[in-house]
């Protein structure tokens, strides 16, 4: 057992568990409004059908069922930590697959990009159905070395399963059938299709027949379309949020670095130091780096099409950085199938961004209240008989939700809209009890939803009096909470 043990510790094993462990003991303490409503749908047995992400919330419940002793919100983001852990151990054996030296190196890079670590510690829905994708991958390289269908209907079901995971996952699984129809392949592309293609119909169709909010099929299976939730125009906002959004998919850039360095300011040397060795070590990698002919030109191609297609609809959605996640991996595979790569570069660039997002994105996110959420709930449990106007309504909601029970947030917070006389009126009337609010001067650091959300909150507070009662302190602001009366 011993001998067995010294011989796993070398850099591939240690750099697996370790980047593991990182991203189990760092989960975020500032979980997001999906945070929040997954765990919330886990842990009461509610709203079990998400059509975008079918097999998220029913995988966690089984999994709170089974552990009832760890909640939700904790629970899913040790699931995620070690789901991305068991994907980069998968990414290495592709990159051995693919005949790769010194997979650590690259493992080590995936491993410390933000995007994957982001999600890696959040009860988000982005980790799982990148495993399965990676899952799909390995089998696809696997049948284009033997030529065995068994692994094309493996890799077929695994891309069906990444899809039922996240839908955003189809469009890795639609790139890698390109290339067989473009080959004229088209037992293949039927076989690789249907496999999994058959699996997410079964399963779409029985969430659909048990779903009672659903009015059609196309309609259950496209819910965020038909709701709106879906970007449908392209502007301004798509090319300035998408380079933005695939840099921090790499390392992470937020407003909230701004008061963490200014206290500090020596710590400017940090990511001067870091922007230096970044700089030097890709311009080595250019220099360097020299192309050759892969004898996997179908994976290769396979691999440009799914990174086309996962980027372009990416862009799409305003540069979703949550659309990002799967873009390195794809990156890298296509990089390594297509050029010979020095290591050593790519092992300071990997230093250097697990140490960054280390400092700058997991350690703030863990230890800091970066938007005093959790104060704010703390608050409205002061003021139980309080109404309350919020700046993140549905966030809010969630949080009751999550911690008190379904529907503990009615009545208590009131969704408000743009200044028009009735919404005065009606809210008017709530003030001659007791109505609260955060929305005063209620500074946010800046980030992408600064730049890309319109507000939709009351404006209408000049018709109201208002005194303030109470106050939340979080890192980097502070806002009071001040009672309205009527004028």
């Amino acid at each position: 057992m011993i001998k067995f043990l010294i011989a796993k510790l070398n850099a591939s094993f240690l750099i697996l568990v370790g980047l593991t462990l990182l991203y189990m003991m760092l989960p975020t303490a500032n979980s997001g409004i999906d945070g929040y409503a997954y765990a919330s749908a886990i842990k009461w047995g509610h709203e079990m059908a998400w059509p975008h992400h079918l097999l998220y919330v029913p995988f966690g419940r089984l999994l709170f069922l089974v552990v009832p002793l760890i909640q939700p919100l904790v629970l899913m983001k040790l699931i995620n930590a070690l789901a991305a852990g068991i994907s980069l151990f998968i990414f290495q054996k592709i990159l051995k697959e693919l005949q790769i030296n010194y997979t650590h190196y690259f493992v080590l890079f995936i491993g410390s990009c933000f995007g994957l670590m982001r999600y890696a510690t959040e009860n988000e829905t982005y980790i799982l159905p990148l495993l399965f994708s990676l899952l799909g991958t390995l089998y696809f390289i696997k049948n284009s070395k033997l030529q065995k269908n068994n692994d094309l209907i493996f890799s077929g079901l695994f891309f069906g399963i990444s899809v039922l995971f996240h839908q955003i996952q189809g469009f890795w699984y639609l790139g890698f059938a390109i290339p067989l129809f473009l080959n004229f392949n088209f037992k293949k592309v039927f076989v690789f299709l249907a496999s999994g293609g058959v699996l997410v119909i079964l399963v779409y169709l029985l969430a659909y027949t048990t779903s009672k909010s659903a009015t059609g099929i196309i309609q259950f299976v496209l819910h965020d379309v038909y709701a709106g939730q879906v970007n449908t125009s392209i502007g301004l906002s798509n090319f300035i949020m998408t380079p933005i959004s695939f840099i921090r998919t790499f390392i992470q850039v937020h407003g909230y670095m701004k008061p963490l360095l200014m206290p500090n300011p020596v710590l400017f040397i940090l990511p001067i130091a870091f922007l230096i060795i970044g700089f030097v070590s890709i311009k080595t990698i250019l220099k360097y780096s020299t192309k050759q002919v892969s004898e996997f030109g179908l994976v290769s191609k396979a691999i440009f099409w799914a990174f086309i297609l996962q980027f372009s609809f990416a862009f799409y959605s305003v540069g979703n950085a949550e659309f990002m996640v799967m873009l390195p991996v794809l990156i890298i595979l296509w990089a390594v199938l297509n050029f010979d790569i020095p290591t050593k570069p790519v092992f300071y660039i990997s230093l250097m961004l697990l140490f960054w997002n280390v400092v700058f994105g997991l350690s703030p996110a863990h230890f800091l209240d970066l938007d005093g959420s959790n104060q704010l709930l703390a608050k409205m449990n002061k003021y139980p008989n309080a109404k309350w106007i919020v700046d993140e309504p549905q966030k809010m909601e969630n949080m009751m939700d999550y911690y008190s029970g379904i529907n503990s947030s009615n009545d208590k917070i009131i969704r408000t809209y743009k200044n028009d006389s009735l919404q005065i009126e009606l809210i008017k009337n709530t003030a001659k009890t007791e109505l609260l609010t955060n929305c005063f001067n209620n500074g946010r650091h800046f980030g992408r939803q600064s730049l890309t959300i319109t507000s939709h909150d009351f404006d209408g507070f000049d018709n109201f009096n208002h005194a303030e009662i109470d106050s939340v302190t979080y890192f980097g602001g502070k806002y009071f909470i001040k009672k309205l009366s009527v004028k």
